[in-house]
């Protein structure tokens, strides 16, 4: 998790200075990240980033430094939807050395933005991040953002969309199920011809060892919605996004996705500490059975009403931003999620579904692989994660901004 590059490197190149931006080319939600790179200057320069001439950032370069691959994200829903020019300047005390103009196109979806960018303001969060994104950045407390589904009146809620002829019964008990147990399950919805589609890639990344997979191993195999289409076409399932914008109340974006062969055996967990929304809620994981799983297999298993546990984040662990190890986070978040689920002593239960079956879980629901007892037994799935357009999406655990996909209902 926390992987992030940009899709395109061109950019705007003025002197010692470039921007780039995936936002040069499509519309972004959420941060807007843009790539900076100042070359080597022998004294000390200041880099700001201007939109209609009010300063959104200010940081020094040190003498002979630079910044190669750095990144700095502009949170968009303080700015316009549409394009907005932004402008980088270098300045050498009040001398401008280099001004690089950049156009990037932003949307976020109302009501969503608004209230995202009116809780920045009160909160005096940065308009801009430097290069870590960090939940002490943002008001988790403010009661005005709390989602619908995290309300005590959330059945009201779904009795109102009922009664307006928005949703069907099957959907009410489906939403309701979310909003009691932190899950819902749509039993066989995909059809078996992309279920087999879906099986004939996974049988390539077994034969061809893609993306380094080797045959047996409990791996997850990243970003498979970009070589192969069927499982492109499972991301962007809709039936699957219509229901996450039932729960988000806004239009769901694709983050990424995680294909398994055999069971992932991960540690019970909650998805908030790394595919990390704000507000609190509006991140959701989708998972899909291409085969019918046996108990043995490395099932998953999920914690019923354990959403409702207390968020756990970096900083409230007194843990430094994961790069390349783990074991600092394993030794006090994986022990800090055993206590929470002991004193509130939720039953696991196994997900034993069908293929095509779906199951979509609030992103704070602690859930987790169970080891494989059968070692010769796959459990071939997909997870995909997606953001509500008009959040914040960051992954707090590595620090890295979250991209959410382009929507293709608006593409």
């Amino acid at each position: 998790m926390g992987q992030f590059s940009f899709m395109s490197r061109k950019g705007v190149v003025s002197g010692n200075l470039r921007l780039y931006s995936d936002a040069q080319t499509q519309p972004i939600a959420g941060l807007v990240v843009i790539g900076l790179e100042a070359g080597p200057s022998p004294k000390g320069l200041t880099f700001e980033l201007l939109h209609e001439g009010e300063s959104l950032f200010r940081k020094t370069i040190p003498p002979e430094g630079s910044t190669p691959g750095g990144w700095i994200a502009v949170h968009g829903q303080l700015l316009p939807n549409g394009e907005a020019d932004v402008v980088g300047r270098l300045l050498e005390g009040r001398t401008i050395v280099a001004e690089a103009p950049l156009r990037i196109q932003i949307r976020n979806a109302e009501p969503l933005r608004s209230q995202v960018a009116e809780s920045l303001r009160r909160s005096g969060a940065p308009a801009v991040v430097d290069g870590v994104c960090d939940s002490r950045d943002y008001d988790y407390g403010d009661p005005g953002l709390r989602a619908w589904f995290d309300r005590p009146d959330a059945m009201d809620h779904i009795n109102g969309l009922l009664g307006a002829g928005r949703i069907s019964e099957t959907d009410a008990d489906r939403l309701r199920a979310f909003v009691t147990q932190g899950f819902l399950v749509m039993p066989e919805i995909v059809e078996p011809s992309l279920i087999d589609d879906l099986n004939m890639a996974l049988d390539d990344v077994v034969a061809n060892g893609v993306d380094g997979y080797q045959e047996g191993s409990s791996e997850r195999i990243h970003g498979l919605h970009d070589r192969y289409p069927a499982v492109k076409d499972l991301w962007l399932y809709p039936e699957i996004l219509r229901m996450l914008d039932l729960i988000f109340g806004q239009p769901a974006r694709p983050c990424q996705s995680l294909t398994y062969v055999y069971g992932s055996q991960q540690e019970y967990h909650q998805d908030t500490i790394h595919l990390t929304p704000f507000p609190a809620g509006y991140m959701c994981g989708v998972w899909t059975a291409l085969e019918d799983v046996q108990e043995g297999a490395g099932e998953l298993r999920v914690f019923p009403g354990s959403h409702r546990l207390d968020r756990l984040y970096m900083a409230g662990l007194g843990l430094p931003k994961v790069g390349g190890e783990w074991n600092g986070f394993g030794e006090k978040a994986v022990p800090a999620w055993t206590r929470m689920l002991e004193s509130g002593r939720f039953p696991s239960e196994a997900y034993l579904p069908k293929a095509g079956s779906v199951l979509i879980w609030h992103e704070n629901l602690m859930h987790g692989g169970a080891p494989r007892r059968d070692q010769s037994v796959s459990r071939r799935s997909i997870v995909g994660h997606y953001f509500a357009e008009g959040c914040v999406a960051y992954y707090d655990s590595s620090g890295l901004p979250g991209v959410m996909r382009l929507d293709p209902r608006h593409s």
